[in-house]
């Protein structure tokens, strides 16, 4: 019984922070809409391959530059995590005829 009751509670808090880490992804998702795309495309945000350190510096960057950051943490939650270092980088969107297509930025 001892057993079951902590197999419950392993349960029950694995669940809560499933939970907790996707509602901080979908903060950060929607600080990265609100804050990026006014002057970038989302594929040139996320094709980028930094490491939290580095994330941090660049958010740092923008927001100097005038970049409408409401919350900084949201996004140093989400960027390291959808575009770390340790990701390989996205393959170009092609045209119908195979060609890459042109960024956007």
């Amino acid at each position: 019984m001892k057993s079951l009751r902590l197999v419950l509670a392993a349960l029950l808090t694995t669940g809560t922070v499933v939970a907790a880490d996707s509602q901080m992804l979908q903060r950060g998702h929607e600080e990265e809409q609100h804050s990026c795309v006014q002057c970038h495309s989302l594929r040139l945000v996320e094709s980028q391959r930094l490491s939290r350190n580095s994330w941090a510096k660049e958010i740092d960057k923008m927001i100097g530059w005038g970049a409408p950051v409401r919350d900084r943490q949201p996004l140093l939650n989400y960027l390291p995590r959808q575009s770390s270092d340790a990701k390989p980088v996205p393959q170009p969107e092609l045209t119908g005829s195979g060609v890459p297509q042109k960024s956007n930025h």
